[in-house]
């Protein structure tokens, strides 16, 4: 009996020990966890920097909508394909190459009717769309090129609107204003700080890009009107904006 209250008791004091021994392990990554924390934390600044560039825009493009009825769907593409052909061959004899000429999205659709009496609806014929995005380089001749579809009978035209063509050189330069501006501030505070500069642990940006675009304009007018009255507006080109914003964390020591 001696002996197994002997035993018991040693069980239990081990048990204890072995607690123990846990919880000061556990003390102790919590601490060293907290301590690499506030190390990285507590050693480092944190900067940002804004850079912005404009430039007049040099790409006008529009969008064309065409739309064809028939009563099969082969009517009603055969119709479509003309369409598109007469657009094709007036936008290439405006010396527009092939490679600013891209269909976006079309299809072909049935039309039913609905029989209220035997509630049952059958198909009466197909419509066949296909929409055309069109770029301008002589952003002078946009405003004639939306006119001279109008005259051939194209009476959906979205546009123009007004961009940058080469939108990823006026990222960079963006970007490069925006990271010299905060590696000034960071030198700045270094120096105010009493510290000097480590290296870079973390870098992000973000670009807002924002462009002066023309409304949508539909085209309803025939061509007749338009050389009646001479119509010829001036459309405002404006500027495209380009702006980068960055945050750079730099070690300090």
């Amino acid at each position: 009996m001696e002996t197994i209250l002997k035993d018991r008791k040693i069980n239990i004091a081990l048990f204890i020990f072995l607690i123990a021994i846990s919880l000061f392990v556990i003390t102790k990554l919590i601490s060293e966890i907290n301590k690499t924390s506030l190390s990285i934390s507590d050693n480092t600044i944190v900067v940002s920097g804004s850079g912005e560039v404009t430039a007049v825009s040099d790409i006008a493009s529009i969008t064309v909508n065409l739309t064809k009825d028939g009563e099969t769907s082969k009517e009603a593409q055969n119709l479509l394909n003309e369409e598109i052909s007469k657009t094709l061959e007036y936008l290439k004899g405006q010396n527009i190459e092939d490679k600013d000429i891209k269909s976006e999205y079309g299809g072909l659709t049935p039309k039913y009717s609905y029989d209220r009496n035997t509630k049952i609806s059958k198909i009466i014929g197909y419509t066949a769309d296909q929409s055309i995005t069109v770029k301008i380089r002589d952003i002078d001749n946009a405003n004639n090129v939306r006119t001279g579809l109008a005259d051939i009978g194209i009476t959906d035209i979205e546009g123009p609107t007004f961009s940058i063509d080469d939108e990823e050189g006026l990222k960079d330069q963006a970007r490069l204003e925006a990271i010299d501006e905060a590696k000034a501030k960071a030198k700045i505070l270094a120096k105010e700080l009493g510290v000097k500069l480590g290296k870079i642990i973390s870098y992000s940006d973000t670009d807002d890009n924002t462009y002066v675009r023309y409304a949508k304009v539909i085209a309803t007018y025939d061509s007749q009107s338009v050389a009646a009255e001479g119509i010829s507006s001036i459309l405002p080109v404006g500027e495209s904006k380009v702006t980068s914003n960055i945050t750079i964390i730099y070690e300090i020591r």
